[in-house]
């Protein structure tokens, strides 16, 4: 199997990462793997020491999510959650979200596909296993490349670039203010705040909206780490793609996309490719202009330095 510089959108969330993801999926020769991070705690695939055989590592992969989100899963299912299994343990990223955003319907097949693939696999690190199950994805569904995105990857930018100093990097974001927002209405974005509070986050109260400001000093912190580990990483290796060209110049920002990722001039096929997706875009109204001005102040100061980084007046 030939083992693939990875590729990884790295992303906040809110910021249109699950539009692209989407738009990756149907290019014919791409494939994209969605999800695998948790945006906080300890992340154990990004550990190079620990070596572990195939039968762990898929344990690990396929480990239940925060109980929290389970819980909440259960009463309240968002329209990101592509499949919930009945069984708590089995509700993991990969059942919820990586698999079925492939398969498009029932993961369960593919997931006993995997789980056997894994079953014969010896010891390997587990950054080196994830990239395994990346490069084994490409090669069962017959694409040229694979390429991760997680929705809440962000906060790990510094991790991902250490665990592989050789991946290529697309940084997609927004507008932090509008971003901070749209995660106000993202419950699990709440539940990421409290839990950077508390890690020993007991019952989570789902209904409870923290001020708009500690929302955006959150993510704040985010980008500005994430743009400080961006650079060590040679100017051939990133991409910046942010929300708004994704919206206004959609088929320019594809082939661009496209480019980078695929390391060539763009084909007819991609421009074809790029034109089609130009028909799914549906820009967002603008919600940081209707805050009242002292929460539109509260949050202009706390995004400031965020803001900054990525280029926004």
């Amino acid at each position: 199997m030939r083992k693939q510089t990875p590729i990884f959108v790295v992303s906040s969330g809110r910021a249109g990462s699950t539009l692209l993801a989407k738009m990756i999926h149907r290019h014919p020769e791409l494939i994209c793997i969605s999800d695998i991070f948790e945006p906080v705690g300890e992340i154990p695939f990004f550990d190079r020491e620990r070596q572990v055989d195939g039968q762990e590592f898929f344990r690990v992969l396929s480990q239940p999510s925060f109980p929290q989100r389970i819980k909440y899963w259960r009463e309240q299912p968002t329209s990101e959650l592509l499949y919930l299994p009945e069984d708590d343990e089995m509700v993991s990223l990969l059942v919820t979200y990586a698999l079925p955003f492939i398969t498009g319907g029932d993961p369960m097949p593919l997931f006993a596909e995997v789980e056997e693939a894994f079953k014969a696999r010896g010891q390997a690190s587990m950054a080196d296993h994830l990239i395994y199950f990346c490069d084994w994805l490409r090669d069962r569904f017959d694409r040229s490349l694979w390429v991760e995105r997680t929705g809440g990857s962000l906060p790990h930018m510094r991790r991902i670039i250490e665990t592989w100093p050789d991946a290529r990097i697309i940084h997609n974001f927004r507008d932090t203010r509008e971003t901070a927002i749209s995660m106000m209405t993202g419950s699990f974005f709440r539940l990421y705040l409290e839990l950077e509070k508390n890690p020993d986050l007991g019952d989570w109260d789902s209904s409870y909206m923290p001020p708009l400001e500690e929302m955006g000093a959150m993510l704040n912190r985010w980008i500005v780490d994430a743009v400080d580990a961006l650079e060590a990483v040679p100017a051939e290796r990133k991409l910046d793609l942010s929300f708004e060209q994704l919206l206004t110049d959609t088929s320019a920002t594809l082939l661009r996309f496209c480019a980078f990722v695929l390391e060539r001039e763009p084909t007819a096929e991609d421009i074809a490719w790029a034109e089609a997706e130009c028909a799914v875009v549906r820009p967002p109204k603008l919600r940081f202009p209707t805050l009242p001005e002292a929460e539109q102040a509260k949050l202009q100061e706390v995004c400031a330095d965020g803001l900054a980084a990525l280029g926004y007046g």
